[in-house]
């Protein structure tokens, strides 16, 4: 269990990505540790691709925050507006949980 809190560099494959958002997700609301399980999952599937370390530390941020910008978008404030920044921002985070997600980090590399 412990290894779901740890920023290592374990790699996880895209299953595993899921399966630990999901549990993530399902802490946020039962726990409120999930915030920090969506992080070093985020980071650890930025590892897999061998991803530099400043772009391993945006996933570990982005990922938990992409949760919660979707769930603000969802306010009836958001909602009346024609168009939303938030929006944006949770297309965005969309397009880069999918990268992480289905992209495929055991290809052997052509130098």
């Amino acid at each position: 269990m412990k290894k779901y809190f740890l920023f290592d560099n374990e790699p996880i494959t895209g299953w595993n990505y899921w399966m630990r958002i999901l549990i993530g997700t399902l802490s946020i609301v039962l726990f409120g540790i999930g915030l920090w399980v969506l992080a070093a999952t985020g980071y650890k599937r930025a590892g897999t691709f061998n991803w530099n370390k400043e772009l391993r530390v945006l996933s570990a941020i982005f990922i938990p925050f992409n949760g919660v910008i979707n769930i603000l978008s969802r306010d009836s404030y958001y909602q009346d507006l024609p168009f939303s920044f938030l929006d944006v921002i949770v297309l965005v985070g969309a397009i880069f949980h999918l990268v992480l997600l289905f992209k495929n980090g055991n290809k052997q590399r052509i130098h």
